[in-house]
Parts: C-alpha cells; structure tokens; sequence
C-alpha cells in the first residue's frame, strides 16, 4: 500500500502565493510504475495496485480517520480499519502454522533452510521503528531536501529524502490532511509489526512513518526500489474523485 514514484525529469512546482486547498501529487518510481495521491480539504485519495495487476484506491477522511479500499476491477470497496488488519494477521497467522506443520516432514537440513527463508524462527518481540536524520542533504530538481533513514530494529530499511510543504506550496490543511492518512496507514501496520514473528518481518520492508515533510524519493534498500515525486498540481478537484461510487457493492471484511 505505499504510494510508488520514480525517475525525476522535472518537478512541477507551484507559483508563488497562497496556495490553493486541492493538490494532486505525482509519483513514479524505477519499473515504471506511476500513482497519484489527491487532497481536498480534510480527504484524501491515494492510488493502489494488488500483485495480481489489479488497481484501485483508497479513500481517507481526516475528520473520523476512516479509510476505504475501492478495488475498481472488482467494482466493491471495503474499509480498512483494526479488525481488518487483525483478521488479516490471524489468516496469516493460521497459514504459517500450516506452513510450520509440512516444515517438520522435510529433513532438518532442509527444513532449516526453510525456516530461516521464511522467517518463522524469527522472534515475536515488537518491531522497533525509529527515524534518523543523516545530516545530508540534496539537490531535486529544484529543491533541496533532507535526507532521513527508517530504521526498523536498527537496520536501515529506506532513505527518504524530505522537503517540506512551504517549499512545494503545499496549504497546510492539504500537508495535514497528508499527515493524517500517512499517520493512520502507519498506525494500522504498526499493530502487525507489534506482534513481531514472520508477519511482522514480512511488513517491515514498506514501513513509511511519519517524516514531518514531503518525501521527493525514497529509496527501499532491500529490493532497491526508488520512488520519486514527478509532478505536483493545485488545480480545482472534483468531489467526484473523493466519492465510493454508487454502482459499487461493499465487501465483507476478510
């Protein structure tokens, strides 16, 4: 669920002044992969694609911090809030004992091998996160940012580099209501990463706290995947954009 970004050619910045209280931020990152996130006043949408090359989006109201999946292949929409996550966590949690169960029958060598590939001899203490600043900075086009490391149990698992919204013209009810959907993606994965184990090891790779900023790249040290902010709008939205649509059926949760 991260938004993806990549190759920079150029940034479309906003013209001096106020800034209007619509933006929509491009991102593309190093396979191509382009995404949007668009804000108006306290809502949020912010692009998705699942691994089975479907797309879709998620809704985000700042004033309830509410959060809904819209998959536009399926035409249904679910929320996203704790008990999605939880039952997600015990589905995950249920396969791995399985996993666990045909492990056993391989001879240890192999199931040894195993194991440490899919992190189930991992322990179950809670994930720490933690974000440090290098004391770099760098040239984006043209804007300059701060680079800061996302920490996850003391290893570096991404480098953003963090510009803040006064220098993008960002209004500040848009930067808060950013704030406030990255705040809330962060707080629904942290209780995955609280429980520690595979799951949590798996989930730790795409962690994104908070950065007090605008990230221009991040960079996913594991699988070497860079994201960059390509473009940056303030024209008028329409509602429509921020609205389940009607044909839509809701899906249970999982």
């Amino acid at each position: 669920m991260r938004p993806t970004l990549a190759t920079f050619g150029f940034l479309m910045l906003l013209s001096a002044g106020i800034a209007h209280a619509d933006a929509l931020l491009r991102f593309a990152d190093n396979t191509g992969q382009n995404s949007e996130i668009l804000v108006k006043g306290n809502y949020a949408r912010m692009d998705i694609a699942d691994g089975d090359g479907g797309a879709g989006f998620m809704l985000f109201n700042a004033n309830d911090r509410s959060l809904y999946i819209v998959d536009r292949t399926n035409r249904t929409y679910m929320a996203f809030d704790e008990q999605v996550v939880d039952a997600q966590m015990q589905a995950m949690e249920e396969m791995i004992a399985e996993m666990r169960t045909e492990i056993q029958q391989l001879p240890e060598d192999a199931r040894a091998e195993l194991e440490t590939q899919l992190g189930l001899g991992v322990d179950r203490a809670p994930v720490e996160v933690e974000i440090r600043t290098t004391g770099q900075t760098r040239q984006i086009g043209e804007l300059q940012c701060e680079e800061k490391e996302i920490r996850v149990d003391g290893r570096v698992q991404s480098v953003a580099c963090v510009t803040g919204p006064d220098d993008l013209g960002l209004s500040r009810i848009d930067f808060q209501t950013l704030n406030a959907l990255t705040e809330r993606l962060f707080e629904l994965s942290r209780r995955a990463l609280d429980a520690g184990g595979p799951v949590a090891r798996a989930m730790s790779a795409n962690v994104l706290p908070g950065l007090d900023g605008v990230p221009l790249e991040v960079r996913h040290v594991r699988d070497d995947l860079v994201t960059r902010l390509t473009g940056l709008s303030t024209d008028t939205l329409s509602p429509e954009f921020f609205r389940i649509p009607r044909t839509f059926q809701e899906q249970e949760p999982l």
